[in-house]
């Protein structure tokens, strides 16, 4: 992960707090369609607050199909996931250097995800895993949840900034500004975050 985008999560995390987005995947089930070239998934994912809900998705691939899924789970809530799309996917085996006879226990895939969002900006996402499968839908796990809480962060500083503006702390109004040009980068297009920049400029 670019350190930019590590920089940004610990911002999101400050901000957000208990309010942070994040996602454990339990279990997944796969159907593939080899005649059709298509996969459906369903996942079964917690939150933060240990609340389960369930994704259904299909697409071209494992990670495709998830995307799909968290789409429509999700993007009625967060609608800046909407305007993101897939722009690089990989997958790197990870032998251990170990010769013994168990030399497959041990090694592991790497998954690399990259998102556009809606200004063509390029994030990577990335995650090791013992299968193929996992490492890419924990790839893509990771970025839903870095979309999903840079456009409830933006939101959250929103609402300190116009908290501060109606106090006359013009210190503090600037700092917040500035935090929100920041975020913005890491957004993506929705109604909700168009809005507030305009109401900015």
């Amino acid at each position: 992960m670019y350190e930019k985008q590590t920089q940004m999560i610990s911002l999101m995390k400050e901000i957000l707090q208990d309010k942070y987005l994040h996602l454990q995947v339990h279990h997944y089930t796969l159907n593939e369609n080899l005649d059709q070239g298509s996969v459906d998934i369903h996942c079964r994912l917690s939150d933060q607050n240990d609340e389960s809900f369930e994704v259904e998705g299909v697409g071209v691939g494992v990670i495709d199909a998830l995307f799909d899924g968290l789409k429509k789970r999700m993007a009625d809530a967060y609608p800046s996931l909407k305007s993101i799309r897939f722009s690089e996917f990989s997958i790197e085996g990870l032998v251990s250097r170990d010769d013994g006879p168990d030399i497959a226990t041990k090694a592991e895939a790497l998954a690399k995800v990259g998102i556009a969002n809606s200004e063509n900006r390029e994030f990577l996402f990335e995650a090791r895993a013992p299968s193929v499968s996992r490492a890419g839908i924990e790839a893509t796990i990771l970025a839903a949840e870095y979309f999903v809480n840079s456009e409830c962060t933006y939101v959250r500083l929103h609402e300190i900034l116009e908290h501060y503006r109606e106090e006359g702390r013009t210190d503090l109004v600037e700092k917040y500004t500035d935090l929100m040009a920041r975020v913005v980068q890491n957004t993506s297009y929705s109604e909700v975050v168009e809005r507030i920049r305009k109401q900015l400029t």
